[in-house]
């Protein structure tokens, strides 16, 4: 079924157990990196170095084809290595049932827009790029999903979701343009510039539907993160404390019915959220919108509340809390790929652990093995960035290819 132009389908297929794994990445002009070419297992790999050497710049130009932008948020003409006209990366990567790998390219000039290639084949937007190359990546400020805002959290929610569903990124770009066209209407109208009736109706409609087909997808993701991080969470600390995670919406109230469309995209196409509630705050205060200069209803303002024992953790858990619960966090949402999205992501771990315990860092290890015994490869990839080779605790390490890092040159060690 069709939904104003966007598709209801399975996200991918969950009954399939496949793995994607990078094969190998080339760098050009990237940052620090002048040349490099990098090859990896698809097991456990490990970038060491010290600090500033480029570790983390290359798993950047990895995490770069998941999303079709950096994960540090910059300007894109900062990936450009200094004095140089342009940054070039390239990545293959292989899939359990392909016969061939996949190349991904990105060339980004010094001045100008970004060019991307899917096996030579260029790519009109990163949008394009998206959920073709599937990566989990965990850095130290992840935690700020826990300690920091609602955006924060959004944000995790948006950047899981849209890897293992065309549709819900169709939704989300679709009510991002919606919203910022909205909010140049209200800013018209606080102007004094007279807006008529009609262009409101449109908005708050459009908006409202995409609000709620975005709220329906994150509110079970969230019950299916939910589940996983008690698992994760009781299994790193020992279960003394219930973690959960509740989400919150204009477009959905508490209580009110909407469809599973990421285990379940047939009955989603049988039956569509209600956008009344979200439709009757757009349209019933528009005033206060008008005084405030911006939307005020609507799924951006919308949470994720994360609790230990029934209080907020971003207020109450210990930093050593706070610090587990993102970890079970990034478990789950490793583990959600798999079983909605049918393939086992990457996984990219730049400097997260030198701040845990050896502890913590076999249960990682194992959690990501799938049952393996201890001494086993892991079932899917590892890429971890370390100032230290020796971060692989008890006889994994004998799994592991490591690459050192130094002044931006990479090689085999």
């Amino acid at each position: 079924m069709v939904l104003r132009g966007i598709s209801i389908r399975p996200p991918g297929r969950p009954g399939r157990r496949g793995v994607m794994t990078v094969t190998t990445i080339q760098y050009e002009n990237w940052r620090n990196v002048a040349a490099a070419r990098v090859e990896f297992s698809p097991g456990i790999n490990v970038l060491w170095g010290m600090n500033a050497q480029g570790k983390s710049n290359i798993l950047e130009g990895i995490y770069f084809f998941a999303r079709g932008r950096s994960f540090r948020g910059v300007r894109e003409r900062e990936l450009v290595r200094f004095g140089e006209p342009f940054a070039k990366a390239s990545l293959s990567f292989r899939r359990d049932g392909y016969a061939d790998d996949t190349a991904l390219e990105a060339v980004i000039p010094e001045t100008g827009r970004k060019k991307l290639f899917r096996n030579g084949a260029p790519l009109s937007s990163a949008a394009e790029m998206v959920g073709n190359f599937r990566a989990v990546l965990f850095t130290p400020a992840h935690l700020s999903v826990v300690t920091g805002g609602p955006a924060e959290r959004r944000s995790f929610l948006d950047i899981a979701l849209s890897q293992i569903s065309a549709d819900y990124l169709a939704w989300l770009r679709r009510g991002t343009r919606l919203l910022a066209e909205r909010n140049a209407l209200v800013k018209r109208a606080g102007d004094g510039e007279p807006v008529r009736r009609e262009e409101w109706e449109v908005y708050a409609e459009g908006l409202a539907e995409c609000g709620v087909w975005i709220a329906s997808y994150r509110r079970e993701y969230v019950a299916l993160l939910s589940r996983a991080v008690e698992r994760y969470f009781s299994g790193m600390t020992g279960g003394a404390e219930i973690p959960a995670l509740t989400y919150r919406s204009h477009a959905l109230p508490e209580g009110s019915d909407a469809p599973n469309p990421l285990t379940d995209p047939a009955g989603a196409g049988r039956t569509r959220p209600d956008p009344a509630p979200l439709y009757a705050k757009l349209t019933e205060n528009r005033e206060r919108e008008i005084a405030a200069g911006s939307t005020l209803w609507g799924i951006h303002k919308d949470d994720v509340i994360l609790t230990l024992n029934g209080v907020e953790a971003r207020a109450y858990a210990s930093q050593g809390q706070q610090r587990s619960f993102i970890l079970s966090m990034k478990l789950g949402e490793a583990e959600i790929a798999r079983t909605v999205g049918g393939e086992y992501p990457a996984v990219l771990l730049d400097d997260v652990f030198s701040e845990l315990d050896e502890n913590r860092r076999r249960y990682i290890l194992d959690a990501l093995s799938d049952g393996n015994a201890e001494g086993g490869e892991p079932s899917r990839q590892i890429i971890i960035t370390s100032c230290e080779p020796d971060v692989i605790p008890g006889s994994r390490a004998g799994h592991v290819r490591f690459h050192r890092v130094e002044g931006g040159r990479v090689s085999e060690a």
